[in-house]
């Protein structure tokens, strides 16, 4: 057997004098709190999770397998810091249950023969053979091995034969279940021929991932499946470089600059993101990012939000794995080199903030494919946070089941456009085979301009184009206000329904498309214009029995060919004129709260020309 997969025995002895160093004290010191939780919690059992299962726990075993391999690195870590043989203890029953479970595939994958589940557990017992070797009887190591060989290697060959779909897919699956078998692989390829097979397979598995990874480092799924897939690719790269001196992994496209993808994403550590699982990654495999790239912005947004909240006894290792991985001089900034406006353009992602690194004001907005795995109907769609809140929300996903994954989930509210900060025409959803694109990005010292192309999304005859304007005050850097322009295009008069969501309270003046958003912490004033009337109302739409959708909805039942439609959101109660309107030559001229936007017409869409505040 290969050791050494993430660190040999000296290498986590020499975690001791680690911990007497900024940040490493605060890092162990939320290692300590979570190893001490774990011990007051039960183990994990193969008969816990399938009662959950029962009970309609999606993924449960996945979840189970996961929490388990993140108790067994983070407390062996703990264990080899200041030698607590309880940690050591708890770990071994940790792996004896979980070696001992009847199978690594999670039930609602049933159809399968490995699944995420499988490389949960498979990274699990290959780094706790490797760390406990010596700790372990012959016996209890052979039945490691045992369930190496018979729930991870053999399975894995048999389904790629067969063909299994996860292998040749691009998203996370591939990333997740290639990098977690390879790893128990290497473990075992030194002396076993179908390991070292298994080895070859999953490698070459892995560049349908890289091939979608464009150069710019952005993940269409989304910020938590960008997580669950880099950070098995990171440890599986940090593997093979360990143990076979292979650096290929962290030369593929894109992996030099992947790690800033999440930051512009996490305003103030809150996640902005579209699609499923819309979670804040701070994984402490990510500190390899920093290893093999010397990326200071990763190191800066780490260090600040990673280790500075609740404990849990679940889940995957954070802090065990920033202990071990995070160089010791490592370079780090207090104003990381985050531009105002970053653009993702492979993707068709945009981030926009007043300033970095704690933007007051900040937007996110996504124009990209929406046939990317798991992505819902929300073409054109932003998200707008104030003072570390989101006002502008977007909802996430329902409660994971077998019915949300199948060919029904286009009936949950959350997935269908109606549902997003964007708009509809015709009453239609979004086309899932369209794809947009971000055809302008600008940054002045008083404004930053965006331009978001939807194609063919409302319908072939239908040409949407969102503008995305944030004033800023160029002497205290601080959002003012953001202007949206809604420029339309339809052969037919079709109705057009514009939406805004947010969790906050709405309360509408009278009369007039205007009012306020109250948050927790901040608020909006809003209001709407268009060059044609408009109707406007606020609803509710119920999410859960504890949580509603507040909705601001803008219906134009039957605009001509050409429509703009205007939605202001300020900080500063909106004053003065508040309308658009077409000029000379189908130049557009906008007055919002004091803001005057001049456009210049061009062929396919407008051209932001004049930004003055008064």
């Amino acid at each position: 057997m290969r050791r050494g997969i993430l660190a040999n025995r000296d290498e986590l002895k020499a975690l001791r004098s680690r911990i007497a160093r900024r940040p490493f004290d605060s890092i162990y010191d939320f290692l300590r709190k979570r190893c001490a939780l774990i011990l007051t919690t039960n183990p994990i059992t193969e008969a816990q999770w399938r009662a959950n299962w029962q009970q309609g726990v999606w993924c449960a075993a996945t979840t189970a397998a996961r929490t388990a391999q993140g108790r067994i690195i983070d407390l062996l870590i703990a264990h080899h810091v200041d030698r607590n043989t309880a940690y050591r203890d708890r770990a071994i029953e940790e792996l004896k249950n979980l070696v001992s479970w009847s199978s690594w595939t999670d039930p609602c994958h049933s159809e399968l023969e490995v699944d995420l589940c499988t490389a949960e557990a498979a990274v699990a017992a290959a780094v706790a053979l490797d760390w406990l070797y010596e700790d372990l009887t012959e016996a209890d190591r052979l039945r490691v091995i045992h369930a190496l060989r018979h729930k991870v290697i053999e399975p894995y060959h048999r389904a790629v034969k067969k063909g299994a779909w996860w292998y040749s897919c691009y998203h996370h699956w591939n990333a997740v279940v290639n990098s977690g078998c390879q790893i128990a692989a290497l473990a075992l390829s030194d002396e076993e021929p179908e390991a070292r097979e298994v080895e070859h397979l999953s490698l070459d598995a892995l560049r349908h991932f890289f091939d979608a990874l464009g150069r710019e480092g952005g993940w269409d799924e989304g910020l938590g499946y960008w997580g669950y897939a880099m950070r098995y690719v990171l440890l599986l790269g940090e593997a093979r470089a360990r143990l076979l001196d292979d650096q290929r992994i962290f030369h593929a496209r894109g992996m030099d600059a992947t790690g800033l993808f999440p930051i512009y994403f996490t305003p103030n550590a809150h996640a902005a993101s579209f699609g499923d699982q819309s979670v804040v990654p701070l994984y402490g495999a990510f500190y390899i990012l920093v290893k093999h790239f010397g990326l200071k912005e990763v190191t800066w947004w780490l260090d600040t939000y990673a280790f500075h909240r609740d404990v849990s006894a679940a889940d995957w290792s954070a802090a065990g794995l920033a202990l071990l991985l995070r160089p010791v001089d490592a370079e780090t900034t207090r104003q990381p080199a985050l531009a105002p406006l970053k653009v993702f353009n492979e993707i068709g992602w945009a981030a926009m903030a007043d300033q970095w690194p704690r933007p007051s004001f900040y937007v996110a907005a996504k124009t990209g494919d929406l046939a990317a795995n798991l992505a819902q109907c929300d073409m054109n769609s932003i998200q707008v946070h104030v003072d570390g809140e989101a006002l502008l929300v977007d909802l996430g996903h329902p409660p994971h089941s077998r019915e949300y994954f199948s060919g029904d989930r286009g009936g949950f509210y959350q997935v269908q456009a109606r549902a997003h900060n964007t708009l509809t025409v015709g009453e239609r959803e979004h086309r899932i085979d369209a794809q947009g694109l971000i055809i302008e990005a600008q940054t002045g010292t008083d404004y930053r301009w965006l331009a978001c192309d939807a194609r063919t999304a409302c319908g072939e005859n239908v040409h949407f184009v969102r503008h995305l304007i944030m004033l800023v005050n160029p002497a205290s850097h601080a959002g003012r206000m953001l202007v949206v322009i809604d420029e339309l295009a339809n052969s037919l008069s079709e109705q057009v329904d514009l939406f805004w969501h947010t969790q906050g309270r709405i309360h509408l003046d009278a009369p007039g498309a205007t009012g306020t958003i109250a948050g927790r912490r901040a608020g909006l004033y809003f209001a709407l214009a268009a060059t044609q009337s408009f109707q406007f109302a606020a609803h509710s739409h119920p999410l859960s029995p504890h949580q509603s959708d507040h909705v601001l909805h803008a219906s134009v039942p039957h605009p001509s060919n050409r429509l703009l439609l205007m939605s202001a959101f300020s900080r500063e109660k909106l004053t003065g004129k508040m309308d658009v309107k077409e000029a000379n030559r189908g130049n557009v001229v906008v007055h919002a709260g004091g803001c005057y936007l001049h456009f210049k017409r061009l062929k396919r869409h407008l051209q932001l020309d004049k930004v003055s505040m008064r």
